[in-house]
């Protein structure tokens, strides 16, 4: 049973809320001040070995964490419901859809991982497992080159703190490993895809596969943000996935 970390709103818009793979829900902090409270419930989901589930064994591979994603939208009694996915839960959102499309509304996947996996070799891939041990540099470095110090200090302080360095490793195995790309046609509902605009990592060509797979998705980019819009650019991140979810 996946714990839910926190549910906020009362509007009749239900939006399953999934976190990336540096931080649990707390990534999500600076933009919930901002939340559309009448309009929309959100509500904010730890995977498994993160946060308020962090004594849980890690879900196994991306279907697993889709899964524990269904799980937190049955407790809450959620027949039907939006997801707002971000890093590498813009895939978890895209293979819930594969699974149940018939109770997603919408999806906002922001600066989503590939739904093909991101095969890394293996020089690259020990890099990114390293980075449990330099967080910071890795996020100032890879993801979001223009993050304030201020911003980057705070993901440092609750990098550690959300997850063990066990879970670190599993879910990046999760997320590179994942490959579902050709079962997206399932995916019927609106799919507004947003990226960073200084993000290295996830770009606009790193995603044209997943964009031509979709059938019926949008791009958008969001500026002055590298891989953590919500952190970077609060505001105007809100204010994008709100509007794709009115949309």
């Amino acid at each position: 049973m996946t714990s839910l970390a926190a549910v906020e709103g009362a509007g009749a818009e239900n939006v399953l809320v999934l976190h990336g793979w540096g931080l649990d829900s707390s990534v999500w902090l600076p933009a919930r001040w901002l939340t559309d409270q009448e309009r929309f419930t959100y509500a904010y989901v730890d995977y498994p070995g993160y946060g308020v589930n962090r004594d849980a064994k890690p879900a196994d591979g991306i279907d697993g964490m889709a899964r524990s994603a269904l799980d937190a939208a049955d407790a809450l009694g959620w027949d039907r419901f939006a997801i707002l996915g971000h890093s590498m839960s813009g895939a978890v959102a895209l293979r819930v859809a594969t699974f149940a499309p018939e109770r997603v509304t919408s999806i906002v996947a922001l600066t989503p991982v590939s739904p093909a996996g991101t095969p890394f070799d293996p020089a690259t891939y020990e890099m990114f497992k390293g980075a449990w041990d330099s967080f910071g540099a890795a996020v100032n470095g890879g993801l979001a080159p223009t993050m304030s110090e201020a911003d980057i200090r705070r993901l440092v302080q609750r990098h550690h703190a959300t997850m063990s360095r066990d879970v670190w490793e599993a879910y990046l195995a999760n997320w590179t490993g994942c490959s579902f790309m050709e079962e997206l046609s399932r995916c019927t509902m609106p799919v507004s895809i947003f990226i960073g605009a200084n993000d290295p990592f996830v770009t606009k060509d790193y995603l044209a596969d997943t964009m031509k797979a979709l059938p019926h998705a949008s791009f958008g980019a969001i500026e002055g943000a590298g891989h953590y819009p919500q952190v970077e650019q609060p505001e105007a991140s809100v204010a994008a996935w709100e509007g794709a979810l009115k949309g």
